[in-house]
């Protein structure tokens, strides 16, 4: 009976020891599972952020690069994000703080990933000016037998507007003129100039946006975030681990008596976690070592950084990489990379306190702690001598590669000798450069916060004000319609023109504001002068935003009295791939009785097109092809195509830039239907009680 009763005990002991055994084999293979998918998930964001800011700067560096590969990392980023958010740690209550910490990451994903629209939107308008300089150089040949100096001149002023985006540097623009002028009469040679200094003064107002815009992204602090939360991670793990641990020995205390093959049940589970510390080591392994080269990696360096109070970076670049890989394929650049990795160990291993360093491609670095500058210059040579004159062998093939080196010990470490290796890239002569301050390499942004704060004081005092350009009649010469143009009026009664703080409002909260008080005082201008109709500019790209849309049609809706005198112009040179949209805007413009205008037709993106998809009223003929029509056949004929076209389409014509009476008399015989131009008036402040004109 007692014998029974223990076989009893013995079974039901096993019976529950199996089940709990069962129970603790779920837990733990959930609970690894769900470890190892987070830790994969953190690691693959990183990495692609690290890919990301590499884009940005290889997108930034050249003329022609596909801008494909960005969007599809962004597109990486935001999907590898969303699988890190479902992960089912995140739900329980024990990593709370890991979700918050997870949500506030997405913020500043987003808030750079806003950072790069804005930096690829100025970077193509900087390529397209670049481009457009170049080419307008190339055609200015006529000035190389009386004006030569002019082409001299523009051809240097073009090569700092070119270094300065490859160096991305603002200080590099201290050269002193940056506009072309001459004395010249002959009317070419002055629209060559013209053009010329247009895209000059707009490369040099648009670079500080520019420089402002890449540095925003490339220096965002989601590394330093996904390295707290994987920290934290790790020690709340931690803590899950040990549970894990006292559970399977009470079990193995409690059962190791009765049941035999509890023993088997609790060596498999102590396998198990064994197998998952070492999985948990491999994984922190792949996220401080470079996985090529064995060497640490970038987050290991700046993790690095923060822990040594004298630290000295050698950045060490492999000079035309990409035409190595693509030559002889990226296996023998990933050979190279390794061996050239193995050559730096062998190089520098008489030296002591240092860590090698793989930052990504073809860069790496090493760092020192309290060296002396002369020391490690001398040994920055030395050591691109050695690489330079090292044979890498693969096979059949021998191969000879060339380093550049960056040396500095000044704060911020990495950023200044990122800086420092653009600028020792430009000169082909040099190999070696050590970083200092003098280099002024470092960007300002006081000029735009002096701007937005001249932006806020003309707001709060209402100095935002309209200024109208009259649009004539060329059959009957008489005004029509004015043009409303932005201004912005300082303190002292100095009138602003829009190149010099409408692009800097678009990126602060008061651009609407700003577009706000333009719609409503072109509004009650129109109700002050009820003979003409009034136009107001809004780009295709305004259109896309809905606050400004809203703004826009609440106040057409409070105006319903003059609103059908309100017509819009759009900016034709922004090419908008969203047609469905703008006609549906312009729908909408339609039903409240305006007329919707092209500007600048005939620039730009001009995209014939636009007409078989847009209902446009009124198109405006840029000034380019207009004030050359006098001289220029080609320019002539191109104004009578456009006016033959839109005739056809049942269209207006405007001609803008109208600066002469030749010019106007040779609209009117062509029969282009208005005209508007300095040659009839400049921009004013408010318009003429007269609308009568003479040619």
């Amino acid at each position: 009976m007692k014998s029974n009763r223990s076989i009893l005990s013995v079974l039901l002991i096993g019976i529950i020891s199996s089940i709990a055994l069962i129970y603790f084999y779920i837990i733990q293979r959930d609970f690894t599972k769900n470890h190892r998918e987070f830790l994969i998930s953190i690691n693959n964001l990183e990495q692609h952020q690290s890919k990301l800011s590499y884009l940005i700067l290889e997108n930034s560096i050249y003329i022609y690069q596909n801008q494909d590969k960005i969007e599809q990392k962004i597109q990486e980023i935001q999907a590898e994000y969303k699988i890190l958010k479902k992960s089912v740690l995140l739900k329980s209550d024990t990593y709370k703080q890991i979700n918050k910490k997870i949500i506030s990451l997405k913020k500043k994903i987003d808030s750079n990933i806003k950072n790069i629209e804005d930096y690829l939107m100025f970077n193509a308008g900087i390529k397209n000016s670049l481009l457009f300089l170049t080419r307008h150089i190339e055609s200015g040949e006529f000035l190389v037998l009386e004006d030569s100096h002019i082409l001299i001149k523009a051809n240097h002023i073009l090569k700092h507007f070119y270094d300065t985006k490859k160096i991305q540097d603002l200080d590099y623009l201290d050269y002193k003129e940056f506009l072309l002028h001459s004395d010249s009469s002959d009317k070419k040679t002055k629209d060559f100039i013209k053009k010329f200094n247009i895209h000059s003064k707009y490369l040099m107002k648009s670079y500080t946006d520019y420089i402002n815009s890449i540095n925003s992204v490339l220096h965002n602090d989601i590394y330093n975030a996904i390295i707290e939360i994987n920290t934290q991670f790790s020690k709340l793990a931690l803590k899950d681990f040990k549970a894990l641990d006292t559970f399977a020995f009470m079990l193995f205390t409690i059962f190791i008596l009765s049941l035999s093959f509890i023993i088997f049940l609790l060596y498999s589970s102590i396998k198990k976690n064994h197998t998952l510390q070492i999985t948990s080591k491999s994984l922190q392994h792949s996220l401080t070592y470079d996985q090529l080269t064995n060497l640490y990696n970038r987050k290991a360096l700046e993790s690095r950084l923060n822990s040594i109070s004298k630290p000295t970076i050698l950045l060490i670049n492999i000079d035309n990489f990409k035409d190595t890989n693509d030559i002889y394929g990226n296996q023998i650049g990933d050979s190279i990379l390794i061996n050239l990795a193995r050559l730096l160990e062998s190089e520098l291993a008489y030296l002591e306190n240092i860590n090698i360093f793989r930052l990504g491609g073809d860069e790496f670095g090493v760092l020192f702690q309290d060296i002396d500058e002369d020391e490690i210059y001398n040994i920055a040579i030395k050591l691109e001598k050695n690489i330079s004159e090292h044979k890498f062998s693969f096979d059949n093939l021998e191969l000879d590669i060339s380093v550049s080196i960056v040396c500095n010990t000044i704060f911020p470490i990495l950023e200044n000798a990122d800086l420092t290796l653009k600028l020792l890239k430009q000169n082909p002569t040099k190999r070696v450069m050590i970083y200092t301050d003098d280099m002024n390499l470092k960007k300002s942004v006081e000029e735009n916060m002096q701007t937005v704060q001249i932006i806020k004081n003309a707001i709060a005092d209402d100095r935002i004000i309209p200024y109208f350009q009259p649009i004539v009649n060329l059959q009957t010469l008489k005004i029509e319609k004015y043009e409303a143009l932005v201004r912005l009026k300082l303190e002292d009664g100095t009138i602003l023109p829009p190149f010099k703080f409408l692009e800097i409002s678009k990126k602060s909260s008061y651009y609407h504001e700003i577009t706000k008080i333009m719609i409503n005082k072109i509004l009650q201008t129109a109700k002050e002068y009820p003979q003409y109709r009034f136009s107001l500019n809004i780009s295709m790209l305004d259109i896309l935003n809905e606050k400004l849309i809203t703004i826009l049609f609440d106040c057409f809706n409070q105006n319903l009295s003059v609103v059908a005198r309100i017509d819009i112009e759009l900016l034709e040179s922004e090419f908008l791939e969203d047609t469905a949209k703008v006609q549906e805007f312009i729908k909408k413009v339609h039903s409240y009785g305006s007329n919707i205008l092209i500007d600048d037709f005939g620039s730009g993106y001009s995209n014939f097109s636009y007409f078989s998809d847009l209902d446009i009223d009124v198109v405006k003929i840029d000034g380019s092809i207009v004030s050359e029509i006098v001289d220029d056949k080609r320019k002539l004929h191109i104004l009578k195509t456009i006016h033959q076209f839109t005739k056809g389409m049942d269209m207006v014509n405007i001609a803008e830039y109208v600066e002469s009476k030749e010019i106007a008399q040779i609209l009117q015989e062509v029969g282009i239907e208005y005209a508007q131009g300095y040659y009839f008036s400049q921009p004013i402040p408010k318009p003429l009680e007269s609308d009568k004109v003479t040619l």
